[in-house]
């Protein structure tokens, strides 16, 4: 009797025991089966929160620095432009210069020969328009530069009014047309004022083209002729250096000369001034 009792004690707990077990085995089955699932899928790598809140509180002061440092900062195209420094004029190196402007003779007559002098000096005949250039080459020198320069330039005047002393005491008008070439050169000495300016000078011989004609009120006071003739000239400038290569400035020549006439025109006497503008290039 009392092992039947306990078979039938054994019976009832192995039933009440065997939904738990299955229960839990199910429930267990979803967890193994995700387990596997996760292995075979590659890893994600996640910021660490510590990561993520200090780069949030980053100084960008310090960030700053660090670009600077490693270079990343250097090329900024608003930066300010460098300096362009002293020029450097150095030792058999040539300077081209240009110039236009205009001669202003205080003394300009024409005198001997077979005609009545005339005298051009206080009306048209004494201002005349000038262009030219030439070349200013270095020899040596460091803070002060000095050389030789060659330079052409040309004047020109047409139908200018001029005055002609006639016999009696008689004074006649006369138009006159005159083209005068001149060729000068002699020893300058140049100094840049800081980075920017250009103080010159020089002074030398001249020589002289001219091709004179004059017209009046009869025969007797028209005439013709062509000569050469020497002189001395000295000029000064200052010039603005534009940027590496160019520089524009102004300058003022003297001049002095006497010019010999063919056909029995007798001499040519000129003294004044040359303003300009002029254009150099070469430094």
């Amino acid at each position: 009797m009392r092992l039947l009792l306990f078979l039938a004690c054994g019976m009832a707990l192995g039933a009440c025991a065997a939904p738990t077990s299955r229960h839990a085995l199910g429930d267990a089955e979803p967890v193994l089966v995700s387990a596997r699932s996760a292995a075979s899928q590659p890893a994600v790598p996640r910021a660490a929160p510590e990561r993520l809140d200090s780069a949030a509180e980053v100084d960008p002061l310090s960030l700053a620095a660090e670009l600077q440092a490693a270079g990343m900062m250097d090329r900024n195209p608003r930066g300010p432009a460098p300096r362009q420094g002293k020029p450097r004029w150095h030792a058999g190196q040539t300077l081209m210069q240009g110039f236009f402007g205009a001669s202003e003779y205080e003394t300009i007559e024409r005198s001997g020969g077979d005609y009545d002098p005339v005298d051009g000096s206080d009306d048209s005949l004494s201002q005349l328009p000038a262009i030219g250039g030439g070349a200013m080459w270095k020899l040596g020198g460091q803070r002060i530069d000095f050389g030789f320069e060659g330079m052409i330039a040309f004047g020109w005047r047409a139908n200018a009014v001029a005055f002609a002393a006639g016999g009696g005491g008689a004074v006649v008008a006369v138009d006159v047309n005159l083209f005068l070439i001149d060729l000068y050169g002699g020893p300058f000495a140049s100094i840049f004022l800081g980075e920017r300016w250009r103080l010159y000078g020089a002074a030398g011989p001249m020589m002289q083209w001219a091709n004179y004609d004059q017209e009046g009120d009869g025969s007797e006071f028209d005439g013709s002729g062509t000569g050469f003739g020497t002189g001395w000239y000295a000029r000064t400038g200052l010039e603005f250096r534009v940027r590496p290569g160019l520089m524009i400035g102004g300058g003022v020549r003297w001049t002095d000369s006497s010019v010999d006439l063919d056909s029995s025109l007798g001499t040519l006497d000129m003294e004044g001034f040359q303003w300009a503008v002029t254009v150099s290039t070469g430094i």
